[in-house]
């Protein structure tokens, strides 16, 4: 039996392809002498073909070897790469050539069969046999390739297309959107609802693009957009900006009688003619991306080659960190703390330099990024304390010793567990005499889990001290929330203080709140007497910076403090 009864009633569609009119008509004939109704259409060129293939579906497509001047193999190949046609395809040829019949099957084909020995019954056969086949090898393909809740293209596909494009040497533009806040849709109304809002956006997106887009789902809330034929950035732009109004558009949960908004962050890296692969332009796009991300809710940002070359020093420079580490490149430095109306020491802050074998000493503001890593932050973080401790317990209970802490470090779960076990194991140091500086930026990326660890640190008996205050923008409303002991007073209000008349006002209002609140006030960057001066008339009683003392190493700073000792 060649078919089986459900065969019989399908109808197959059918594209011939031969530039000769006899075998067409041949191949015709031979298919109508069978049980199954076909749909047969016609084409005597690949140009031809081709236009068949762009505005249908074919169930299956057979192609002369010959065509003029063309080889049929050659629409095999459009076939594939250019159409992505997933259609059952057999090559007919009046030459038994195996190294043809070899590049057929390697390009697609089917099956492979000589006109001078075709029958009616063996074309059906191999139609059948070949269908059969595609089809299985189509839902493989859309298993591997085609997202399952969205429809869309997976990674792999996306891949391919734009590797294709890169190859073909195309304009075009790769956008990766990642949803703003996906995460509380999920939490609050189930994964069922968030899968819906996914789903929404991808028809709505999937509405808004061109006919040779492709719209791809690589993993939860992101998306990608590989947009053809877009060569200006201006031209993008407005583009992607239709698509956020088409992502903000409220989407309706029917069963919790509400509707939910989601904004987006897309990151965008151009395709030119000297893009080198896809992996590169989609690493680019998702960078870009992050980058949108940290900017706020619907951003549109481009790759820009300057940050993907700061972003590889960064990335150098951490690789160098974490060498240093191992091979004891760090070291700290100390710059004592002044009482601003005696030449007396009342604490010591400790701060990390680096001495490269190869750079010298690499200066701080270059390197502390590297520490809110937390490959990096976190075991010298905890270096740092033990290190500091150890140095003060050399001055016998003598100043107080202040260390820095990344926000790697601060908010990582076990940072009190690990500082309550430095303070046990150093049990002849006493814990008030340690303070951990943070920064306003802690404050600002979460208050609430910073008042937790500052709490902790409390009841330690270690101080808090809120370092450069006045640098970033933590609102005195955060100050009076955390339990903190100290507040450095930044360079920003201290640098004009004795001649601003804003400053001095300003300065006057801080001293006032710090003794209300009873925290300690010390003026960071003091760097001439004028300062000095000015912050003792402001109320201040503290300071530290070059008017008094440059950092120094651990002996020379022992010496300093030594010789203003009674």
């Amino acid at each position: 039996m060649l078919c089986s009864e459900a065969q019989k009633n399908t109808i197959l569609k059918l594209l011939i392809v031969d530039d000769d009119d006899v075998d067409r008509e041949r191949l015709r004939r031979m298919l109508l002498k069978s049980d199954i109704e076909t749909d047969i259409s016609e084409a005597s060129s690949v140009e031809d073909s081709m236009m068949f293939l762009e505005d249908d579906e074919f169930d299956c497509v057979i192609v002369d070897y010959r065509l003029g001047l063309q080889s049929g193999l050659s629409l095999l190949n459009s076939i594939r790469t250019i159409l992505d046609k997933r259609c059952a395809v057999i090559m007919v040829t009046g030459l038994g050539d195996e190294e043809v019949a070899a590049e057929a099957m390697r390009l697609g084909a089917s099956d492979y069969l000589l006109k001078n020995q075709l029958q009616s019954s063996q074309l059906l056969r191999a139609i059948i046999s070949s269908i059969q086949r595609a089809e299985l090898e189509k839902k493989l393909h859309n298993m591997a390739h085609y997202d399952n809740l969205t429809g869309l293209a997976s990674r792999p596909l996306l891949h391919e297309k734009l590797q294709h494009v890169i190859t073909s040497q195309e304009s075009a533009a790769v956008a990766f959107l990642d949803l703003d806040n996906f995460k509380p849709i999920n939490d609050h109304y189930g994964h069922g609802a968030g899968d819906y809002v996914l789903f929404t956006i991808a028809n709505r997106l999937n509405d808004a693009l061109r006919k040779n887009d492709t719209l791809a789902r690589i993993g939860g809330d992101e998306f990608v957009l590989l947009l053809r034929d877009m060569t200006e950035e201006q031209e993008c732009d407005r583009f992607l900006e239709r698509l956020i109004a088409v992502i903000n558009a409220p989407i309706e949960l029917v069963d919790f009688d509400c509707h939910v908004k989601v904004s987006v962050s897309i990151g965008i890296a151009m395709v030119t003619s000297d893009s080198i692969d896809a992996d590169t332009i989609l690493r680019r796009a998702d960078q870009t991306m992050y980058r949108a991300k940290h900017k706020g809710n619907n951003n549109i940002l481009f790759f820009d080659p300057e940050e993907e070359v700061r972003q590889l020093a960064r990335k150098a420079l951490l690789q160098a960190a974490e060498k240093g580490i191992q091979q004891g490149e760090f070291e700290l430095y100390y710059q004592p703390q002044m009482s601003l109306q005696e030449d007396k020491v009342v604490g010591v802050e400790a701060l990390l330099r680096w001495n490269h074998p190869i750079l010298g000493h690499i200066l701080p503001t270059l390197f502390l990024e590297a520490l809110e890593h937390p490959s990096v932050g976190l075991v010298i973080g905890e270096w740092v304390i033990e290190e500091a401790i150890q140095q003060a317990k050399l001055w016998r209970h003598t100043v107080g010793i202040s260390v820095n802490v990344s926000s790697a470090q601060f908010f990582a779960p076990d940072f009190i567990t690990k500082l309550a076990l430095c303070l046990e194991k150093n049990n002849d140091f006493l814990p008030a005499l340690l303070t951990i500086e943070i920064s306003e930026n802690i404050l600002l990326k979460n208050l609430q889990q910073a008042i937790k660890v500052a709490e902790s640190c409390r009841r330690l008996g270690v101080s808090i001290a809120i370092d450069n205050f006045g640098a970033d923008y933590a609102s005195l409303v955060c100050i009076q929330d955390v339990p903190i002991n100290k507040l450095k007073v930044d360079k920003k209000l201290i640098q004009h203080l004795p001649t601003s008349h804003k400053d001095k006002l300003l300065s006057s209002h801080l001293t006032t709140l710090s003794k209300a609140l009873k925290i300690q006030l010390i003026a960071e960057a003091v760097e001439t007497n004028e300062q000095r001066l000015a912050l003792l008339k402001a109320g201040y009683l503290f300071g530290q910076g070059y008017h008094f003392v440059q950092p120094m190493n651990a002996d020379k700073v022992t010496v300093w403090i030594q010789s203003r000792s009674p």
